[in-house]
């Protein structure tokens, strides 16, 4: 008798428990619909998902659904912060006259120009020198010997920093040159970094004086509010105020080729080399690479960055480029509100091609307006291809990815699975703009995300990326509807299921 009361109680303990949670889940289905500004599309897959999984759904909303805010004593810092920076150490060295100059010389990228310089706060600059890797092995060479000669400091803000091989090799360089004088400052995020605490890679570089600060740390009040679901995507590094890097590239050794096969192992498929691209810049766009991390590195740390930092020496004047591209450096982020700057570009490239358009990403859960835009180009008779990765390590986006693509073909748009992981984030149309940087093509990354891209604005630069892409064209598999066909039912079914959350991912 004691055990079937036991059991009775048990019984009605996970009775109450299952009741409190489906209670909960109702109001939190109440604030997505009634208080939390958030697209209905979005909103729709909250509540499907508090509705049928009310437990799951309870703690993904706690943990990943609440808002981005920001408190107003720390708003108002960023903003004076910012525009700062702006009237007093940025736009005093601008050549507007350049950039008009060469918005009427390029009729047919002015719109892209005069769109991401008012709403994307992407001020053009010319005269700058833009090289591309697509090997890590090549990035992380250059990367370190412009490390080993710096004179001055050195910024770096990596969504992934490792605490493998190249990470130590990084970091330890890192705290030889802050003994050596030079100033060093690097922002990890701690999510992206499986950083629940300090990574012990940064021990002796905080002891040797450098200042490491994790983006909203899982277990502290700094941030807070940013709860789980809003991270530091972006990858910039700059050396000096002359030299600047961004692109897909974290610090780890996957990105060099190395690990990535224990990271997907469960596929069972033969693997090639991570694919990724890599951008080091020099010239005066490599500016706002500094200003968005010194942005970043305010909003991260508690300290008052007037008082801690000498910010004109962050600005110098510009040497070192032998060419003249021009390039327009463009944040996104929760921060931005519905504005989504990095999609917009990228929506009026889409919309102003003309020839050609040619996308990599490996993560692909659009919103209706990048489908249609995409749906409209290729049914006007442009060439537009969409590269995927055939291995993927995230199998719930593979999934939604695919149903995307299959959608897409039917109105022509040519899908490739590139043989192996590809996680180059980039676009290229009509051989005149080009996109890198670390944004994917997803609702995520377009609206929940910190995100950074640089628009570059020069034919050879774009033609050179073709070659690029339809190398990794011709390292890749053409898939069709056949192709689909060929697939089990549960796995198309997947197809269609998995889509109804791509608002999430």
């Amino acid at each position: 008798m004691d055990s079937l009361a036991a059991s009775l109680d048990q019984v009605s303990l996970y009775t109450i428990v299952l009741t409190v949670m489906v209670g909960v889940s109702l109001l939190c289905v109440g604030i997505v619909v009634f208080f939390e500004r958030k697209n209905p599309t979005s909103s729709i897959a909250w509540v499907l998902l508090l509705l049928f999984l009310p437990v799951v759904g309870f703690i993904a909303y706690l943990f990943l659904g609440t808002g981005f805010r920001v408190n107003k004593k720390k708003k108002y810092q960023l903003k004076a912060i910012n525009d700062d920076l702006y009237d007093n150490f940025i736009r005093r060295h601008l050549n507007i006259a350049e950039a008009l100059r060469f918005m009427e010389a390029h009729e047919s990228t002015a719109r892209l120009v005069t769109y991401l310089s008012s709403d994307g706060d992407g001020i053009f600059t010319g005269g700058n020198t833009a090289d591309v890797f697509t090997d890590g092995n090549d990035m992380f060479e250059s990367l370190i010997a412009d490390i080993k000669n710096a004179r001055q400091h050195i910024h770096m803000l990596y969504f992934i920093f490792n605490n493998d091989d190249i990470g130590k090799e990084v970091a330890g360089l890192l705290t030889y040159k802050v003994k050596q004088g030079v100033e060093v400052r690097l922002i990890y995020d701690s999510v992206g970094s499986r950083a629940i605490f300090s990574p012990p890679i940064f021990r002796k570089l905080r002891k040797a004086g450098g200042q490491v600060i994790g983006f909203s740390p899982v277990f502290s009040n700094l941030n807070s509010h940013l709860r789980l679901n809003y991270r530091n995507h972006r990858k910039i590094t700059v050396i000096d105020g002359h030299i600047g890097y961004v692109g897909g590239m974290n610090i780890g050794d996957e990105y060099r080729g190395r690990d990535h096969q224990k990271k997907i192992l469960r596929w069972k498929k033969p693997l090639v080399p991570w694919r990724d691209t890599h951008l080091r810049i020099v010239g005066p766009a490599v500016w706002f690479l500094q200003e968005r991390f010194l942005m970043d590195w305010g909003y991260s740390s508690e300290m008052e960055l007037h008082d801690e930092l000498n910010i004109p020496k962050f600005f110098p004047e510009c040497t070192g480029s032998t060419e003249d591209l021009g390039i327009q450096i463009v944040s996104g982020g929760p921060d931005t509100g519905e504005k989504s700057p990095i999609k917009s570009g990228l929506l009026t490239m889409i919309n102003s091609a003309r020839r050609n358009i040619y996308l990599q990403t490996p993560y692909f859960t659009p919103d209706e307006s990048f489908l249609d835009a995409l749906r409209i180009a290729a049914s006007s008779d442009i060439d537009v291809r969409l590269m995927l990765p055939s291995i993927s390590d995230h199998w719930v986006s593979q999934m939604i990815a695919l149903g995307y693509a299959r959608q897409l073909l039917q109105y022509g748009v040519r899908v490739f699975l590139y043989n192996g992981f590809i996680h180059s984030k980039a676009l290229v149309s009509d051989g005149l703009v080009t996109s890198i940087g670390t944004s994917n093509l997803t609702t995520r990354s377009f609206t929940i995300d910190f995100e950074i891209n640089a628009f570059i604005y020069d034919s050879a630069f774009a033609s050179s990326y073709e070659t690029i892409f339809l190398n990794d064209q011709s390292n890749s598999v053409e898939i069709n509807e056949e192709w689909f066909e060929s697939q089990s039912g549960f796995t198309r079914g997947c197809y269609n299921f998995t889509r109804l959350f791509s608002p999430l991912m």
